[in-house]
């Protein structure tokens, strides 16, 4: 079983900031970093540092080629992944003195996929592999009808959420990997509904597929049919908690690849978040497995 992620590849211009700017306000950064991000790219790493087969399928302007080789070096497949005459994705982050972080995005190549290229990617599929796809590329609703043709799994990460949301077809998702406030947006409840509630409406909403919710602080639940789960965090000193939630989608679907039981993919994808967000920026900070297997041994 394999992981086919259609995913976003964004250079991310990150400014570190005592607090974040406010409307009309000019701050000055402390400090200024480029780095490879982009949760396409964070979520593929994370799979494939996690042992997962991962095949990224995906777009890049030559400006872009370090993000190529970083997750070359991660141990993804970046065979069918295209240089275009185009600016690569790219995001604005401000990262504030508690780790908390707000970003922006710029698609550029990101948006550029076409149906010719989906259907070349998807050649190499067989069914029963796992389809991976965020909402910072263009032909979601394609990606989700062409991967449920050939017998794929199809994993959903709405982030940022879609405006088109009622026109696609949410039905063939088999998991939705969400964090609190994209879960209400999904079950088109207040933000500040409880976490059970949400849950709930999601299960009333998309009976055959899986829930799994991120909470920050909170830990994490999971929810499929009559399974309910929960996961505490680890406690951790957080520096960036940019890469946090993409960490924890990548090690939980590598988990599901290798078939083991959920209980210990919330485990081990709650480690590797845990330890990414004590680090810096995004890809640089998700951890190898040896490294979770080892954090993991003192707990």
């Amino acid at each position: 079983m394999k992981i086919i992620n259609f995913g976003s590849l964004n250079i991310d211009n990150v400014y570190n900031v005592q607090e974040f700017v406010k409307p009309g306000q000019t701050i000055f950064s402390n400090s200024f970093q480029i780095a490879a991000g982009g949760k396409g790219l964070n979520q593929s790493i994370a799979a494939a540092r996690a042992g997962a087969q991962v095949i990224h399928a995906g777009c890049i302007g030559s400006n872009g080629s370090f993000l190529a080789d970083l997750m070359q070096d991660a141990g993804v497949d970046i065979s069918h992944l295209l240089t275009l005459d185009a600016p690569t994705g790219h995001t604005v982050i401000e990262v504030n003195s508690s780790g908390q972080n707000r970003i922006i995005v710029h698609g550029g190549t990101n948006q550029m996929l076409t149906q010719d290229y989906l259907d070349a990617v998807l050649s190499k599929a067989a069914p029963g592999d796992l389809a991976l796809l965020q909402n910072e590329t263009n032909l979601i609703a394609s990606i989700l009808l062409k991967s449920h043709e050939k017998g794929l799994k199809i994993a959903f990460n709405p982030s940022p959420m879609p405006q088109d949301l009622a026109s696609l077809p949410l039905h063939l998702v088999d998991y939705f990997m969400v964090n609190e406030l994209e879960a209400a947006q999904l079950a088109n409840l207040p933000a500040d509904t409880p976490y059970e509630s949400i849950l709930d409406c999601l299960a009333e909403k998309y009976p055959h597929a899986a829930i799994i919710m991120t909470l920050g602080h909170n830990g994490v639940l999971f929810l499929r049919e009559n399974l309910r789960l929960s996961h505490p965090i680890f406690p951790v000193e957080a520096v960036d908690t940019t890469a946090a939630g993409d960490t924890f989608c990548g090690y939980f679907l590598a988990a599901l690849c290798r078939n083991v039981p959920i209980e210990t993919a919330l485990r081990e994808a709650s480690a590797a978040s845990a330890i990414a967000v004590s680090r810096p920026n995004a890809a640089p900070s998700i951890p190898l497995y040896e490294e979770v297997a080892y954090f993991l041994r003192s707990f």
